[in-house]
């Protein structure tokens, strides 16, 4: 076996010299609604439009050998096999998809330059043209755009190539169908056929329309519904952090914790994906205190077989409800994995529905949801069982001397916290973004991938008691001082809250108070003009909450006269 080629570091300079039209004609025209998924889609982006995720740029692997014209061959079929590569939408209050007949794809072509070029460069050419598509914004957004590097001085050999995918098309799995593809399909010639019908969009909109699909639809919302009511506003508070704007994200890549998470899914015949989500919540648990954590994910919602090669977008947020408390690590992996089966049984749904329902809770529960810490995985690895046969003596984890960390700058996120598991062969590539690095500093983001690293070496030697997983962790839990409540599965700060209500019902004098006759946070005000009724009163909190992130909107309201001495004019939960 050939051993793998080492990338190696080389300036690239990208010249554009031509775009290479691949035209398609004579297929279907189609139109019709949207699917739940890309209902989904178009609900953030109504709210946010310029959203970094509208699109999706990827390196695009090519295999040895290929020229221009096997990509162009390539791309014809797949924009013949897959509609959803030629679709365009319209619409806001009634979005509609339609399915082009015919068309054209550009394919654009940059020149490297002279001298000789392969597969050791494949991985720095991939990130400049990575950098042409950031570089370089289509507008009109299409379905699909394609970028390829040749070498001149080797018959316009393809280098590398990357692409840039609507996420109306597709999401990351999808991605990944595409890619496997696109290989085969450049690769051999004889494989170029369009092949038997598959499910397209347009079909799946239909499916989801039957009254089966529509019962599972609100089965999911109603499961959503239930956890959203005990979910906490945000999971991890730091006391005394400051807001600064800064975003950041900072990259684990740990060969020893690849090595560990082998060994434990050998012992456990667990998902290695969900292996890595037990260890996250054992260090969030820890830290934060929380016994049961309600933690948002991404549902691939690809359990059905004929959507197994399906080009579309399909993953939906989900809510997992995992249960820390008192297990053994082996236990909680296997926990971790029946929690995550239940949160993607119900990750099909509509998206304004769960809005308006997530509205309701936050106006009853008096706070704005954060849904954080978000766990995402894009590894193609199934949650279901390791894809991959493991001796039961996998080899053992070396020190964590070999890992490295890597900060970037990100995008502003509206999740606080944000793991990103990339990778678990032959690397364990775990991500964290930080919404606000005052929120949430470097050193505690890295002080977390660095307690996830340890708990896993220590669990790939043996099954792990609470003690030991402590012990392993090596993390003090969070401390907070007396103003700190724990109010609704939430911990708050009653001195925020304090600045909450001066800022929200100025120029009302107003005082928190923790509890009063068994009622947590309650609030006394003075009436005024504007605020009459506690109704009025807990809308203008509502209004303020997302600028003071440890605090909620009080329980209760009592509205005095000319000052809080006097006797109340109204009380209320104004709810």
């Amino acid at each position: 076996m050939n051993a793998p080629t080492r990338p190696r570091r080389r300036r690239v300079r990208l010249t554009t010299v031509r775009s290479e039209a691949v035209e398609f004609a004579g297929l279907a025209h189609r139109e019709g609604s949207l699917t739940l998924g890309q209902l989904n889609i178009v609900r953030w982006l109504m709210r946010t439009p310029d959203h970094f995720h509208a699109t999706l740029p990827v390196d695009v692997p090519v295999p040895r050998g290929v020229h221009v014209p096997d990509v162009t061959a390539a791309v014809a079929v797949l924009v013949a096999r897959h509609e959803g590569l030629r679709t365009s939408y319209s619409g806001r209050e009634d979005p509609r998809q339609t399915v082009a007949a015919s068309g054209v794809v550009p394919v654009v072509v940059c020149s490297l330059g002279e001298g000789t070029w392969g597969e050791p460069d494949q991985p720095a050419v991939a990130s400049a043209l990575l950098r042409w598509l950031r570089d370089t914004p289509d507008g009109t957004r299409p379905a699909a755009r394609l970028v390829v590097a040749v070498a001149p001085e080797q018959d316009d050999l393809v280098v590398a190539c990357a692409a840039e995918f609507s996420h109306m098309a597709v999401d990351r799995a999808a991605i990944e169908v595409l890619k496997h593809e696109f290989r085969e399909l450049t690769a051999t010639p004889s494989l170029r056929e369009v092949g038997p019908p598959r499910r397209q969009p347009l079909d799946q909109a239909e499916i989801e329309a039957t009254p089966l699909e529509r019962r599972r639809a609100r089965a999911a919302l109603a499961h959503l519904g239930s956890l959203s009511r005990r979910t906490p506003r945000s999971l991890y508070l730091l006391p005394g952090a400051t807001a600064t704007g800064e975003s950041a994200a900072v990259e684990m890549s740990s060969p020893a914790a690849g090595r560990a998470l082998r060994r434990i899914a050998a012992r456990t015949r667990a998902s290695r994906s969900s292996i890595v989500l037990a260890a996250i919540s054992a260090v969030l648990a820890h830290r934060t205190g929380y016994r049961e954590l309600i933690l948002p994910l991404l549902s691939g919602n690809r359990f059905d077989r004929a959507l197994t090669g399906y080009v579309g977008t399909l993953a939906q947020g989900c809510l997992a409800a995992v249960d820390v408390a008192d297990h053994d690590f082996d236990t909680l992996v296997r926990h971790t994995w029946t929690a995550v089966l239940e949160a993607s049984r119900h990750g099909r749904y509509d998206a304004a529905a769960r809005a308006a329902s997530d509205d309701r809770t936050a106006h009853d529960r008096g706070l704005v949801f954060d849904y954080d810490p978000l766990f995402n995985s894009t590894v193609p690895e199934s949650w279901f069982g390791p894809n991959t046969p493991f001796a039961r003596r996998a080899p053992a984890p070396a020190t964590s001397g070999e890992t490295t960390i890597r900060w970037r700058s990100t995008p502003r996120n509206g999740t606080p916290l944000r793991f990103g598991l990339t990778s678990v062969e032959p690397d364990l590539v775990l991500d964290v973004w930080t919404a606000d690095t005052g929120l949430v500093p470097r050193e505690e983001v890295e002080s977390l991938l660095a307690a996830v690293q340890r708990l896993l070496l220590a669990a790939a030697r043996a099954d792990l008691t609470p003690a030991r997983q402590r012990e392993a962790i090596a993390l003090p839990p969070i401390a907070r001082p007396d103003t700190w409540h724990f109010v609704d599965n939430c911990w708050v700060d009653l001195t925020e809250v304090q600045a909450l209500l001066d800022d929200a019902l100025a120029p009302s004098t107003s005082r928190v108070l923790p509890a009063e006759h068994g009622i947590p946070l309650v609030a006394h005000l003075t009436a005024t003009p504007e605020i009459r009724t506690p109704e009025e009163a807990h809308l203008r909190c509502l209004a303020a909450l997302p600028r003071y992130p440890a605090a909620l909107a009080p329980r209760h309201y009592v509205l005095h006269g000319s000052a809080l001495t006097d006797p109340p004019l109204t009380s209320g939960t104004g709810r």
